[in-house]
């Protein structure tokens, strides 16, 4: 299976090189239903939206490149922050 990428009600099946505009305000969840680790690069315009994975993320170690998974704290804060930078997060699908 693919990684998959959903923004304005279509679906998308994104491997490697795959890019994704997506405008202000749309919903778009990511899930990854491969086996395999999947990396995505988000690049945000106007650039604050990441000031808030800032405040509730864990920045790499020095020397690093690659990021343990989010802890159950991190995600748990995520939706309570969010608002701050008008950013909404819904409920993954089914919950």
């Amino acid at each position: 299976r693919g990684r998959d990428v959903f923004f304005s009600g279509q679906r998308a099946v994104a491997g490697p090189g795959t890019s994704a505009d997506m405008p202000v305000g749309s919903l778009h969840p990511f899930r990854n239903e491969s086996s395999r680790t999947a990396r995505m690069l988000i690049s945000a315009a106007p650039a604050w939206p990441e000031l808030m994975f800032f405040e509730v993320g864990t920045p790499l170690a020095e020397g690093a490149t690659t990021a343990s998974p989010p802890t159950k704290d991190e995600v748990e804060k995520l939706p309570a922050v969010a608002p701050t930078y008008g950013i909404g997060i819904a409920p993954p699908a089914g919950a």
